[in-house]
């Protein structure tokens, strides 16, 4: 856990130093973001006799399953709060991620949320929100150490540790006799869904298992399938599971074992608990998921930004670091919630 802490400060720096001289330039030169390739309005009428606030909306990308639920809970709660929206796509790009909350800063928006495709962009973008008196609320992902005013997370860990448990019950209903397991890793930014990893691995490790291969497929179904290829050259015979930090990789790791005729042999367990996965399970492809509860992370976002405007207290699970968590629940072999 220290080389990743001390990994992730290392990667924090260098981006700081990057972002910081974007913002130079965009300070210097407001034209660097006053395009529209970087951001969409979303309209919703409003009231003739009411001053409505304005929320700027930045996700991760909208093309992602789990993203899109999300950014319904965002729009969804706006509109029944009154609030308007506008939005931009990250696209999964780190530059992207803060010329487009900059510029909606610009824009003037009352509030911004954001969930962050890395988060070592955030300070910059907290400080010129908070420069215009503007609240930041981050969903998902991470902070990057920014100064925030709140932070909506899932508890990654305690997934990580309800996954692994699933995976001893399944292992033994099905008389799997290997002692292997393997983990598909996010990419070394996310590092707060690496914890989802860790508590798999200390749940397998405890009960005597070994984690023969822990691979980073940067949340990627094209990666993971890869790597799960390469996983299977060497432990195909001797595998029980698969954990893999996201659904996405989980997918691709499906689709592999399903080439080598080990469906049903190793079980794929994954996490986010995506539209895509569940059907996935259905077929029995996979054999589970830790499903996040996106789209009311995405209303609680909203929830918060309308207490602010109204200047109401918010009561947070960690006030240290401004969190609320989420819980997760896992989806089992059936397809179905197991609450």
């Amino acid at each position: 856990m220290k080389n990743i802490l001390t990994s992730l400060s290392s990667i924090t720096v260098l981006l700081s130093i990057a972002f910081f001289t974007l913002f130079i330039e965009i300070n210097s030169n407001p034209s660097v973001v006053n395009t529209s390739f970087f951001s969409q309005a979303i309209t919703q009428e409003p009231a003739a006799s009411e001053k409505k606030h304005t929320i700027g909306w930045s996700v991760y990308d909208s093309s992602y399953e789990y993203f899109e639920s999300m950014q319904n809970g965002v729009l969804d709660q706006a509109e029944d709060l009154g609030i308007d929206v506008i939005s931009h796509n990250q696209n999964s790009n780190a530059l992207e991620m803060v010329i487009g909350s900059i510029n909606l800063i610009k824009e003037g928006v009352d509030a911004l949320l954001i969930s962050p495709v890395n988060p070592g962009g955030m300070p910059i973008i907290a400080e010129f929100a908070h420069d215009k008196n503007i609240p930041v609320i981050v969903i998902d992902v991470g902070t990057g150490g920014a100064d925030v005013n709140a932070f909506i997370v899932s508890d990654n860990f305690g997934g990580g540790i309800l996954a692994g448990e699933y995976a001893l019950e399944l292992i033994k209903k099905y008389s799997i006799p290997s002692k292997n397991a393997a983990i598909l890793k996010v990419e070394e930014t996310s590092q707060l869904a690496r914890l989802r990893g860790v508590g798999f691995g200390n749940v397998l490790q405890d009960a005597g298992y070994q984690i023969v291969s822990n691979t980073t497929a940067n949340s990627l179904t094209s990666e993971a399938y890869e790597q799960t290829k390469r996983i299977l050259e060497t432990y195909g015979d001797d595998l029980a599971v698969i954990f893999s930090e996201n659904d996405r990789m989980a997918l691709g790791a499906a689709q592999a074992i399903n080439e080598a005729g080990k469906k049903g042999e190793i079980l794929v367990i994954g996490f986010d608990g995506e539209p895509a996965a569940i059907e996935a399970i259905k077929r029995g492809d996979m054999q589970g998921t830790i499903a996040q509860q996106s789209y009311r992370m995405g209303e609680l976002g909203v929830q918060l930004a309308n207490s602010i405007f109204k200047n109401e207290p918010i009561t947070y699970d960690t006030p240290s670091t401004k969190e609320l968590l989420m819980e997760v629940y896992l989806i089992d072999e059936s397809g179905n919630p197991r609450m």
